[in-house]
């Protein structure tokens, strides 16, 4: 068997179970999840439409080439996304549109090109394209060498974002843990287009390295996304451990306000939060009170500590904790769906702040009820 079809089996086999494991993972966001899921399907695409090349299957290979192409330049930002998700601790996905523009103009270009040559001249298109032996007319030598002009521009410009990130957060106690895993991606970018232009310059096999870079290249990425929820887990870890030592801090200082003032305003936080059930909302933060109670945030963050011993985030999830063990009574009630009701992003950071406040796991405190 041709040594570049195994290794693209391999890579197809790698991506199809990393998939399967992005898909039926419970425990990972559900936002960074959908990200992690692109990606890897992406991955099966284009294996699939390389082994499709290799074996001579048309017209198959021709029509998965025609979203293959665009899909590529979804890439980069797929994972700059997915990048943003360290920064965010995993409450939220941040997607630029325009990210995501590029791709559109090459599905366009791609099927101009469908349309104006006929059907064999497109097979052969196509199989040179992946084969790299660029015997076209000139006009589509033109063509193709401009995609990979294209896509390289691409490239360097969210390397460049990604090292943006990782240099903002490598000084960062809180996030210098997830700053390594964005230097992992970094390198691993780097050699990737390395290593395959250089193959392209001074190798005669480059269907076969191509194969194996794209083959590491999807184990790294899976090997990334499985550790996730970890990555996740550690950096609020961190961050209850710096909140902590700010917290440390702040009793230090004294509110300007009397006492009898702080009660009424501690008075108010706590009818607002059960009233209305602020607790229920994940992005419920201080700044939120700090204008509705027409006080500084910073002095309104100082009362919390002075009143209650705790930050604003600790004050507030003691509240939710406290909707969640009445959840937890109903045993008919999954306790996957508790974390969202009591306004938590994911699983692990419900998991977490429920053992720090109550001792226990959800699944020992239900068992003990």
């Amino acid at each position: 068997m041709n040594v570049t079809l195994i290794a693209d089996i391999i890579g197809l086999t790698l991506a199809v179970a990393f998939l399967l494991l992005f898909l039926i993972s419970k425990n990972r966001s559900n936002r960074a999840k959908y990200i992690l899921v692109a990606g890897m399907a992406i991955a099966v695409l284009l294996v699939s439409l390389n082994i499709l090349v290799i074996i001579n299957e048309f017209p198959l290979s021709s029509f998965l080439f025609l979203i293959a192409l665009p899909a590529v330049f979804t890439l980069y930002p797929i994972v700059n996304s997915y990048i943003n998700s360290f920064v965010t601790q995993g409450s939220k996905i941040i997607i630029n549109p325009w990210d995501f523009t590029l791709p559109w103009f090459v599905l366009l270009s791609i099927l101009l090109v469908y349309i104006i040559i006929d059907e064999g001249s497109f097979r052969f298109f196509v199989t040179s394209f992946y084969a790299f032996t660029y015997n076209l007319p000139p006009v589509y030598d033109v063509y193709v060498f401009g995609i990979y002009g294209v896509y390289y521009m691409q490239f360097f410009y969210f390397v460049n974002r990604f090292i943006n990130v990782f240099k903002k957060l490598k000084n960062d106690r809180e996030y210098s843990f997830a700053s390594r895993w964005i230097m992992y991606i970094i390198i691993g970018s780097f050699a990737y287009e390395f290593l395959f232009i250089s193959a392209f310059v001074l190798s005669d096999n480059i269907l076969f390295i191509d194969a194996i870079l794209s083959d590491a290249a999807i184990l790294l990425f899976g090997i990334v996304g499985s550790k996730h929820d970890e990555i996740l887990l550690e950096l609020r870890l961190r961050s209850v451990f710096e909140k902590k030592s700010s917290d440390e801090n702040f009793r230090k200082i004294k509110s300007k306000l009397d006492s009898h003032l702080q009660g009424e305003i501690v008075d108010k936080i706590k009818s607002i939060i059960v009233d209305e059930k602020l607790y229920q909302n994940p992005n419920l933060q201080i700044k939120n009170f700090a204008k509705r109670l027409h006080i500084p945030e910073k002095e309104l963050s100082i009362i919390v500590n002075e009143n209650f011993g705790k930050n604003f985030s600790s004050f507030v999830n003691e509240y939710r904790i406290e909707k969640a063990c009445e959840l937890l009574i109903n045993h008919e009630l999954k306790i996957s769906d508790i974390p969202a009701r009591v306004g938590f992003y994911s699983r692990s950071s419900f998991n977490l702040a429920f053992k720090e406040i109550t001792g226990k796991t959800p699944t020992e405190f239900r068992s003990n009820v």
